[in-house]
């Protein structure tokens, strides 16, 4: 038997505590626990049994054959080329009502033609043929200024899942000032079933950060809250997206408090709250890089305010989020999700919508049109590969990280570790907090 290379130890109150990065398996231990674990080479498996099961069970130990990093190669590789699935992030229009400060979107003036509507909707069928689960993710700009595009598309591809018999499954991303009370209708017919929506602060700050590019002098906050309350009568799930920096930081813990409100009106059943780090990922982001947290002073943060969402009543079992598995990171190294945008053009991340110059294709081309900078564009992102860099392969919590951002390191050539690297014993000792308290009042 062998020691996990992912084990984290560490005192919490008067208890000890194991944590396994590849296993996220979580246990308080005991001197039985380290008499095993300091003694593999000796110990004798038919004498420990039972212990030993349960430490093989939490990934804390593994057989003398085990590589650790091959099973992490395994897992990254069937994340990457799973084909079970088709997921599409579909921007109708990149054109948008907000001038947010921190936008790193390339605008273009259009809605999706006809053309391209039809193209996708082929590219939909060809998918769901070979028996995929289809999914899909309204984008933009702000999606809203295309509702007749969204919904007319969405009735087709439900139409083709419905006639192979696949699942369907839809999104938006959306600032939420253009959805009327009609849309709860559309939403629910056309199984929107997530709506995430931006509130960066409470009124007086949020009014400065999400601002109509038309008539800044009105101010947001107020449609926005309505429509959170709007989307809560609906079958849709809610998510709060609050994008933070240095400016709105300290205004946040006074935002969640205003959103816990009672008199505010919003289900905290049906509402979940996220953040958003921002960041200057493009040269159009580079005016407000100054205003931007590093990942180690965002992870500290976060927790805070995560301690914050459970305390106010915000799906409590959720907030501080626990550590998950990664295979691969995200959509950008994943063979069967693309970004199209109004023109067709195809990204392998969010960040690169609009910028032509970074897409890896166009649906309405032949493959015979796409240049060998696209393909290697492409090949970037499928294969990056995290533990090639010796800081990434020699981390203890590389396998619910997976090397963070894809698109910092393929495209600005920088490590962007997730939060984890620098808050995860804090994260857990809460997390064990409020386990030990729920255990205490059962």
């Amino acid at each position: 038997m062998i020691k996990s290379k992912y084990n984290i130890f560490f005192d919490y109150e008067d208890r000890k505590i194991a944590f396994n990065a590849m296993t996220c398996g979580l246990a308080e231990v005991d001197d039985e626990f380290f008499s095993v674990y300091n003694s593999l080479d000796s110990i004798s498996e038919d004498d420990s049994r039972q212990i030993v099961a349960d430490m093989k069970k939490g990934g804390f130990i593994l057989g003398d054959d085990s590589d650790e990093l091959k099973i992490l190669k395994y897992r990254n590789n069937r994340g990457k080329f799973n084909d079970s699935f088709f997921s599409l992030v579909i921007a109708p229009t990149i054109q948008c009502n907000f001038a947010c400060p921190y936008c790193y979107e390339t605008a273009r003036p259009g809605m999706m033609s006809k053309e391209v509507q039809d193209k996708l909707v082929e590219l939909v069928e060809q998918n769901a043929s070979q028996k995929k689960n289809i999914d899909i993710t309204w984008y933009g700009g702000e999606p809203l200024l295309a509702k007749s595009i969204i919904y007319d598309l969405s009735e087709r591809f439900m139409e083709i899942c419905s006639r192979y018999e696949v699942p369907y499954t839809a999104g938006i991303i959306t600032n939420g000032y253009l959805f009327e009370e009609e849309d709860i209708e559309k939403f629910n017919k056309y199984r929107i079933r997530y709506a995430q929506i931006t509130i960066d602060g409470t009124k007086e700050v949020h009014n400065t950060r999400r601002i109509l590019k038309k008539t800044p002098e009105i101010g947001t906050f107020d449609k926005i809250i309505e429509t959170v309350r709007m989307l809560n009568r609906s079958e849709s799930r809610v998510v709060i997206r609050i994008n933070v920096d240095k400016t709105n930081i300290e205004n946040t813990n006074r935002l969640i408090e205003y959103l816990a409100s009672p008199e505010v009106g919003i289900d905290k059943t049906k509402t979940n709250i996220s953040f958003g780090h921002v960041k200057a990922n493009t040269d159009n982001s580079s005016k407000v890089k100054s205003n931007c947290m590093s990942t180690k002073e965002y992870s500290v943060e976060v927790l805070e305010l995560q301690k914050k969402l459970h305390d106010c009543g915000f799906c409590a079992q959720a907030y501080p989020h626990y550590p998950g598995i990664k295979a691969n990171y995200c959509g950008a190294d994943s063979i069967c999700t693309f970004v199209i945008d109004h023109e067709g053009y195809k990204y392998k991340c969010w960040n690169e919508v609009g910028c032509i110059e970074q897409s890896v294709g166009n649906i309405l081309w032949e493959t015979t049109e796409y240049t060998d900078d696209m393909i290697s564009r492409d090949i970037k992102y499928m294969t990056h590969y995290p533990w090639e860099r010796e800081e990434c392969r020699n981390c203890e919590v590389l396998p619910i990280c997976m090397g963070g951002c894809p698109f910092d390191y393929v495209e600005n050539h920088k490590l962007s570790c997730e939060r984890w690297k620098y808050s995860l014993i804090d994260s857990l000792k809460v997390i064990c907090l409020q386990r030990l308290s729920v255990a205490n009042n059962a």
